[in-house]
């Protein structure tokens, strides 16, 4: 049987997007976990996330899993707490979705649900 251990992403700023996953996730930890400054976040769900340096330049491409989703009740207040612009919104059966990029470029979306 295959287990989940952690999602790895790579960008520019090593602390400053823990500080963001913190922020984005209201919560959670993170540590170095290598001399290069590799850090390990974890959320308050228990979600590893390793984050390490980008070895090369340029905006993320939509392919993969570059593209996290959350959800939560009230998303535009969070996303403006942040100073997050909203790109595009849509509509499911269950609610809004709003499209952003963080800091890295890298394109989120967050339904607004419980």
């Amino acid at each position: 049987m295959s287990r989940f251990d952690h999602i790895e992403t790579h960008v520019s700023d090593i602390k400053r997007y823990c500080e963001f996953l913190v922020a984005i996730f209201e919560g959670g930890t993170y540590k170095v976990i290598s001399p290069s400054g590799t850090s390990m976040y974890t959320s308050p769900d228990q979600v590893n996330i390793e984050v390490k340096k980008k070895s090369i330049d340029g905006a993320p491409t939509k392919s993969g899993f570059c593209n996290p989703c959350l959800r939560r009740l009230d998303p535009r207040s969070l996303l403006s707490e942040l100073n997050l612009e909203i790109e595009s919104e849509q509509d499911s059966i269950s609610g809004k979705v709003y499209f952003f990029k963080d800091h890295e470029g890298v394109t989120w979306h967050i339904k607004d649900l419980p």
